[in-house]
């Protein structure tokens, strides 16, 4: 009796095509799954950073840590950021004073910006080697400097924002979000640089970061996620440009423009 020894070549063409058309049609959908991973993720980082505020507003009567050195005591200047060597599991001793709720937890670096980061890089400081530690940032109008930003007649308001009874609408006020690493003409003059979020109504500094769920791949589209200062975490946007400045403006409204 015959029996056949192997497929024939047209057999085993027609089950690579197939098997190619199965890996076509899987790859986009696992490359989803492995993005929506990353968010939640992400998401799941900044709840642990909205916990660990409440912890210290509790132990501090209210008040926010100083939002250019909540993470390096020095304000964290010049990329320190993605400066490996300037880490804070390596060097403790540059923490900044909300540090110590934060160490020992592996929360400070959203798995997507990792991946952006390096594949966008940054516009600023390219002689360190691009290695993402941390990716969120404290709103720079809770105790923070953003008040040397705005007209005169609000400066000596916002320079007295410290405490959390201070904010008129907590849900509504944003305490830790994310940057691009690169600006946006017509809506941010900058990427992150240190870990302060400062924005303004004219859309020329600091604004949300746009790489989460950006349509068509166009990462000048996208979201970012942030944790409120009543430790609620949601999507947020940087559009329309004055968005993030609304979304950090702790004294109410109206929601002064300039």
């Amino acid at each position: 009796m015959y029996k056949r020894k192997g497929f024939t070549l047209i057999e085993l063409l027609v089950v690579i095509a197939i098997i190619a058309l199965l890996m076509g049609i899987l790859m986009p959908a696992l490359q989803r799954v492995k993005k929506q991973v990353r968010n939640i993720i992400c998401k799941a980082n900044l709840n642990q950073y909205g916990l660990a505020g409440r912890m210290y507003l509790d132990d501090n009567e209210g008040s926010f840590p100083y939002s250019f050195t909540w993470l390096y005591e020095d304000g964290g200047r010049g990329h320190r950021w993605h400066d490996a060597s300037q880490s804070l599991n390596l060097h403790p001793e540059l923490g900044g004073e909300f540090w110590p709720y934060l160490k020992d937890k592996d929360i400070h670096l959203c798995p997507e910006f990792n991946i952006v980061a390096k594949m966008v890089g940054t516009h600023r400081n390219e002689t360190i080697p691009l290695e993402p530690q941390y990716s969120y940032c404290m709103n720079s109008y809770l105790n923070g400097d953003a008040w040397g930003a705005v007209p005169s007649q609000y400066r000596t308001n916002m320079a007295n924002v410290r405490n959390e009874f201070q904010v008129k609408n907590p849900a509504r006020v944003m305490f830790f979000s994310e940057e691009n690493t690169w600006s946006i003409p017509g809506l941010s003059g900058a990427g992150i640089n240190d870990n302060n979020l400062r924005s303004t109504p004219p859309g020329n500094t600091d604004c949300f970061a746009t790489y989460h769920n950006a349509p068509g791949g166009d990462l000048n589209k996208g979201f970012a996620y942030a944790v409120f200062v009543d430790s609620h975490v949601e999507q947020v946007s940087a559009y329309p440009r004055p968005n993030t400045f609304i979304l950090s403006w702790p004294s109410g409204r109206p929601i002064p423009d300039w």
